[in-house]
């Protein structure tokens, strides 16, 4: 058996029935959450900001000077509590964008940084290539050290651990109902940081299962584009 996952000719990515065997169906996420809890007493943990830092670049997008250009932008409603997905960018003309915005880039992390979305586990990974993308500031904007010796994908998962998230809903401040981490707070909590080895593994299992759903998102918008292009001009017709 084979499985066919056409894009658009002459492109089509083919699963064997072998290959798909080793494919876990299980969140990668899960699978890392339940494993290092198991093993949390051999591993090493450090602090967040020595392997990223905070992006502090911000846009009115709306002024004058941005007012006509083109963005991807993306707000909290557009992140997989799940997976932790970007599960749409929105394109518009900056004059169409309220207010103040982050900017971040392919590879940054979104970390929400309000609650419930931090409880929840709004954090998000951008995997795809953007070209003038910006994000609520809602978001704390999160990028990978150069010198960092960490896997970015083994990184993004433990930031969406149980154990990271315990720490910071215990780390929020304000009123009841708009509490907060600082970015600076977030930077001082504890990562679990376990050998090359184990990162390397955990992070293509993570890296693997964002390749497999953007594919299939990319596969699902195709349908769509299609239903419409062969249903939108259908009118029905019921008799009275």
């Amino acid at each position: 058996m084979t499985i066919e996952l056409i894009q658009t000719e002459p492109l089509v990515l083919t699963i064997t029935e072998e290959s798909a065997s080793n494919i876990d169906t299980v969140d990668a996420g899960a699978a890392y959450t339940q494993y290092l809890h198991e093993q949390i007493g051999d591993f090493d943990q450090q602090p967040l900001g020595n392997f990223v830092d905070v992006v502090s670049s911000s846009i009115n997008p709306r002024s004058t000077r941005h007012a006509n250009q083109i963005f991807e932008y993306i707000d909290l409603r557009e992140v997989d509590d799940i997976y932790g997905h970007i599960l749409t960018l929105k394109v518009n003309r900056g004059s169409e964008i309220g207010s103040t915005k982050h900017r971040f880039q392919k590879h940054d992390i979104l970390f929400a940084k309000i609650m419930p979305s931090l409880a929840n586990k709004k954090i998000a990974l951008a995997t795809q290539d953007l070209t003038n993308a910006v994000a609520s500031t809602e978001f704390i904007v999160l990028r990978k050290k150069q010198q960092a010796d960490i896997n970015l994908y083994y990184l993004f998962r433990a930031l969406r651990s149980d154990h990271f998230t315990r720490q910071a809903t215990a780390n929020v401040t304000g009123a009841t109902g708009r509490q907060r981490i600082s970015p600076s707070r977030l930077l001082e909590l504890q990562i679990i940081v376990p050998p090359e080895e184990i990162q390397t593994q955990i992070g293509d299992a993570v890296e693997q299962e964002f390749t497999l759903r953007t594919l299939a998102a990319e596969q699902s918008k195709k349908a769509d584009d299609l239903a419409q292009l062969v249903l939108g001009s259908l009118t029905l017709r019921t008799d009275s």
